[in-house]
């Protein structure tokens, strides 16, 4: 394992943030990402969109060269959300990544972000059930960290991730973002530094 390289996975609903969001969101990731460059590790980031659609975006760069997309300018937006397809699918294509990678290469720490609004109604692969074994076995056998920032706190239950790892995100005039992902840079900052 390469000690200095670390892993963030981000499966991200940023296709449903609301129109009149989208510069909050993106302030506050711009921040978040400002937190971990502090930490001097290198780190690299997958993400992919869980919005509409059956697109699967998934990158694999370093922090720095991120592009973030254009948050909260869709309008007509379905409401429907595949977190549960699309979440295990990064998962397993990560997986695959991985394992093709070798030992020396392949970074010390993986940590997932699950962001989502809502919960999933639209997947038709994927259980929460199925998700849940998933993410037990990623994190108890492969030691991966997973984190869930959310409105709806079923969420957590359904998916096995831990009430500490957990962030709600309150719909509060002003800013819906900023908090959560300064809690989310606050827990990931110090999983970094360990």
């Amino acid at each position: 394992m390469k000690d200095n390289l670390k892993q963030l996975l981000f499966a991200f609903d940023y296709a449903l943030i609301e129109p009149g969001h989208g510069d909050e969101a993106a302030k506050a990731l711009k921040n978040f990402s400002s937190e971990l460059k502090k930490v001097n590790k290198e780190i690299r980031v997958s993400a992919i969109s869980i919005g509409d659609g059956d697109v699967i975006k998934i990158v694999n760069q370093p922090l720095e060269k991120v592009k973030l997309p254009k948050f909260g300018t869709v309008s007509s937006s379905t409401g429907a959300c595949s977190m549960l397809d699309k979440t295990s699918k990064m998962m397993d294509d990560i997986g695959v990544r991985l394992t093709n990678t070798a030992e020396e290469e392949r970074p010390s720490k993986i940590i997932v972000t699950i962001i989502v609004f809502g919960r999933d109604n639209a997947s038709k692969n994927c259980t929460y059930e199925r998700l849940r074994e998933m993410i037990a076995l990623q994190r108890d056998v492969y030691k991966w960290k997973f984190f869930l920032m959310t409105d709806f706190s079923i969420n957590m239950e359904k998916l096995g991730i831990a009430e500490d790892d957990t962030i709600i995100i309150k719909h509060v005039k002003g800013d819906w973002f900023k908090q959560p992902f300064e809690e989310l840079s606050e827990k990931i900052v110090g999983i970094l530094q360990e």
